[in-house]
């Protein structure tokens, strides 16, 4: 049995790509940080996410998996790390799915993730086998195609997440950007609006009072006229005013009604680029959320790939 498969090295191996893994989803789920947080822009429980110890702990355990696969490509036959690879990749999906609770889209991102480390697996045999002057730029190298293939993994099961519901997850975060920056007070923004209402009002006067057809009637003395020209001057006059929090509270008496957040966020929804946002909403999102996911895995595996040293010699087959 020691010259077979399950010899203690290879149960070593097991263990370690089990453990690891589900300790980095373990950390993630503990963290509360899902894509339905950042999808709502709820950015206050966003950042008490990832603020968190338990996210620090995901930060430090993904990364380690990688490097583990990597470290048993480098010393074991393609067959082998494709059977130890599938075999943590069975027991790491139960796990999670029973014990853990994750969901469906989370197994189905397990599947490719494991699926992409096969590949990788292979790619570093291959290359092993041709002889390496350098351990960690032979790492470094397969962990950046490694990071090409899970951004891609997270893009297809965001698409398979999002699109079923692409109109309702935007909605959910164009109100939540709404109540980002309206929150309950909606105050400062009308005074904002009206503010660029006056100074639009004060400029069409000054075009109309400066007309050849305003000059011609201010000069008249009928009753019409005289009329018609007082008004616009007093416009102008109020134009030029400001006024208080108080006076714009009397102006606009529900401004923290529903309604009036209801009638923002249709504002919002009638604007050209938020007509184009909702139609390809998981488009941009997921564009939006793979490119800090490269960032971090492109970093963080730089720093990482230095462990390929210990796990090299704790895995080196003799």
């Amino acid at each position: 049995m020691s010259d077979g498969f399950l010899r203690s090295k290879n149960i070593i191996k097991l263990i370690l790509i089990i453990f690891s893994s589900v300790f980095w989803i373990y950390f993630l789920i503990s963290s509360k940080l899902t894509m339905d947080t950042l999808i709502i822009f709820d950015l206050i429980s966003v950042f008490n996410s990832l603020l968190t110890f338990n996210f620090l702990l995901f930060l430090l355990f993904f990364p380690i998996t990688s490097i583990i696969i990597l470290s048993i490509g480098i010393n074991t036959e393609i067959a082998e790390s494709i059977k130890l690879i599938v075999i943590s990749m069975f027991f790491v999906t139960i796990v999670s799915f029973l014990l853990l609770g994750v969901s469906f889209y989370f197994v189905f991102f397990l599947i490719l993730y494991y699926i992409s480390h096969i590949v990788i697996a292979i790619m570093v045999r291959n290359k092993s086998k041709d002889g390496y002057k350098n351990l960690y730029e032979l790492t470094t190298s397969h962990l950046s195609k490694l990071t090409i293939f899970l951004v891609i993994a997270i893009f297809i099961v965001g698409l398979f997440n999002i699109v079923p519901n692409q109109k309702q997850k935007a909605e959910l975060m164009e109100a939540g950007i709404v109540n980002l920056f309206v929150s309950d007070d909606l105050g400062p923004w009308i005074d904002t609006s009206y503010t660029i209402s006056a100074q639009c009002t004060k400029a069409n006067l000054e075009h109309i009072k400066s007309s050849r057809q305003y000059l011609a009637l201010d000069t008249k003395t009928d009753p019409e006229s005289v009329a018609f020209t007082d008004m616009l001057n007093n416009l102008y006059t109020d134009s030029l005013k400001s006024k208080s929090t108080e006076e714009l509270r009397e102006l606009y008496p529900n401004l923290d009604s529903i309604e009036v957040k209801s009638k923002v966020i249709e504002t919002i929804k009638s604007i050209p680029l938020m007509v184009i946002f909702e139609n390809y909403f998981a488009i941009f999102f997921l564009l939006f959320l793979t490119s800090f996911v490269y960032t971090y895995l492109s970093i963080v595996y730089l720093f990482f790939a230095l462990l390929i040293y210990v796990f090299n010699k704790i895995l080196e087959e003799n």
